[in-house]
């Protein structure tokens, strides 16, 4: 006899734990597929998601949170000190993680498996079946189908602990991250405050060379002061090319995290989108439950569209641009292939003038069409001023209602918010 649950989710990263631990702790039987193990692996983790994690107390107790550390760049011949960065044990987090949502009540199956209409057929051939499936198993989901949707050429990341052989005498490489351009590529390294040294090299999966060689010389270019480098172990070797959305028929099968649209390595915000694709399916789930009905399933699949461009695009078109930034290697075949993906279109599509627009938004953990807010300083648009309808403060001001009227309402949020537009410099429609 087979598994029974309101929830499957395939896969126990990021987006798979924290997708479960949010169903389960809206009252669902959830159960979790997930192998239980990963490599060692180092990965940034943005000051946003650090934010949203310890307001979730999902920092409480992890092991192998790391920083923040100083961060620089090398790129375009300029040297620049950045932010700081948080560094997190991949694996650590995701067990982490994947704790926090049996605690939750979730139950956890160790294992791998594969999504098909009505639930999830595990590896071993027993059947889970489930109201609805989250697809959560990272860039292993998108099958050749996905060709058109993937970056123009195959890439990979070849990762690795190294060990420095540089002599005592010049003590202990500083602890910070350094992201530098080379030839053929790019590489991200992280001096860890215990010693270790992580390195990240991404470049075209096309090679004579095998990957230790491609990570060593590419570290002897861009640390010459770690003297002649070994690797701890074979190294770690993953296909990194970004992968755009898919248009999504299913809403009782969601892809989240990577398994939606798996970000290019150099934009550092893939387990922020992983997170926040969580918090999306979230959304969805909440409102078809609440509101059955086509209306809500049109609504949803509008919300989920919007997402891919705002946010799937967007990074996929930021990265574009910050490659194109590295004008010294500009007819390198490794970025001469990448510099028009994904079009050419601008990063941020900007209004040309301040207006209001309606837009499939989250509001009180259901999807709900909302007008929102748009100038060319937030494309994206603004749903809310603090607490007050930020369209609605903004009609306000634009029809030049009376002060005491607007007071009255919202307070001084009015105000403030005329100041924020005033420096907008466009026309208010």
């Amino acid at each position: 006899m087979g598994l029974a649950c309101d929830l499957a989710v395939l896969g126990g990263g990021p987006a798979g734990a924290v997708s479960a631990r949010l169903a389960a702790r809206d009252g669902l039987r959830v159960i979790l597929v997930d192998p239980g193990r990963g490599p060692r692996r180092i990965e940034g983790m943005s000051p946003r998601l650090h934010r949203w994690l310890a307001g979730e107390g999902l920092l409480e107790g992890l092991d192998g949170l790391i920083g923040p550390l100083p961060r620089q760049t090398d790129w375009s011949g300029l040297g620049a000190a950045v932010n700081g960065e948080f560094l997190v044990e991949r694996a650590a987090l995701d067990a982490h993680l994947r704790a926090a949502a049996v605690a939750a009540g979730a139950e956890e199956i160790r294992g791998s498996g594969r999504p098909e209409p009505g639930g999830i057929r595990l590896a071993d051939g027993r059947w889970i079946a489930a109201a609805q499936v989250l697809d959560a198993r990272g860039r292993a989901a998108h099958g050749a189908e996905a060709a058109a949707r993937r970056g123009p050429v195959p890439t990979l990341s070849i990762c690795a602990f190294v060990l420095s052989e540089r002599g005592p005498e010049h003590g202990p490489v500083a602890p910070g991250l350094r992201i530098s351009a080379l030839p053929e590529g790019w590489i991200w390294r992280a001096a860890l405050p215990d010693g270790r040294i992580w390195a990240q090299l991404t470049v075209d999966a096309a090679s004579p060379l095998p990957p230790e060689a491609r990570l060593r010389t590419a570290l002897a270019a861009s640390a010459p002061e770690l003297g002649d480098p070994r690797l701890e172990g074979a190294p770690l070797v993953r296909a990194t090319a970004p992968v755009l959305p898919a248009p999504l028929d299913d809403l009782a099968c969601l892809p989240v995290g990577d398994a939606f649209a798996a970000m290019d390595p150099l934009s550092g915000h893939g387990q922020f989108w992983a997170v926040s694709s969580a918090l999306a399916a979230a959304a969805v789930r909440r409102t078809l439950a609440a509101r059955p009905g086509a209306g809500s399933e049109a609504l949803c699949r509008r919300f989920l569209a919007e997402r891919a461009q705002e946010t799937c695009l967007r990074n996929a078109r930021i990265g574009r641009d910050f490659l194109r930034l590295e004008t010294r290697f500009a007819d390198r075949p490794f970025w001469a292939a990448r510099r028009d993906f994904p079009d050419d279109r601008p990063a941020h599509d900007l209004p040309p003038a301040i207006r209001i627009e309606t837009a499939a938004v989250v509001r009180g953990g259901l999807v709900e069409e909302m007008e929102i807010l748009k100038t060319p300083r937030t494309p994206a648009g603004i749903g809310w001023f603090g607490e007050i309808p930020a369209a609605e403060a903004f009609r306000m001001l634009r029809d030049g209602r009376a002060e005491a009227e607007s007071r009255a309402r919202f307070g001084l949020a009015p105000e403030r918010l005329a100041a924020l537009l005033a420096r907008e410099e466009t026309p208010l429609l």
